[in-house]
């Protein structure tokens, strides 16, 4: 086991499904104090009496939502004292046809995919610099070549990759 993450403070959105619960999961073996949202209280509360003994702060918050994410970021960094990694990785798909796909379903993407992104990084940036901190994507290879029937999808993750490289 990496002693890399003791006692590092890691911000992973969307932590409890998916690749979110790995890295959570991941992190607090490795003795991380960590932080994560998720849109579900049910399964944020599920998390904590899962790690009772652990350094694990949680935020009912839709990453979509500006204030949301401050207010996330700004609590963590309350209750930790700063930020050393944020990890990206909230995130809906998307599968349809563009002729079949709403307009709305497509802004919904993007909203979570990319401006989700966006505004965790900007709450989180002046800790994460004044820590030599690390910012961190979750991506897809959606996001580097288009793929049929994920358009509104590969967007959010196009604009991802180039707005973390930028």
């Amino acid at each position: 086991m990496s002693s890399y993450f003791k006692d590092k403070v890691v911000v992973v959105t969307g932590g409890t499904e998916g690749i979110g619960k790995a890295l959570v999961d991941q992190l607090i073996q490795e003795g991380a104090k960590v932080a994560t949202c998720s849109r579900n209280h049910d399964k944020l509360y599920l998390l904590q009496s899962e790690y009772p003994s652990a350094y694990l702060h949680t935020m009912v918050a839709d990453v979509s939502n500006e204030n949301e994410c401050r207010r996330f970021m700004e609590t963590t960094i309350k209750v930790y004292g700063g930020i050393d990694v944020l990890i990206n990785n909230a995130g809906v798909s998307m599968r349809a046809l563009l002729k079949d796909a709403t307009t709305e379903v497509i802004k919904k993407v993007m909203d979570i995919n990319f401006y989700g992104t966006v505004y965790c990084t900007k709450y989180a940036l002046d800790s994460i610099i004044a820590r030599k901190g690390t910012i961190v994507g979750v991506s897809s290879i959606a996001g580097y070549r288009g793929l049929p029937g994920r358009s509104g999808y590969s967007a959010s993750k196009f604009a991802v990759q180039g707005w973390l490289e930028a």
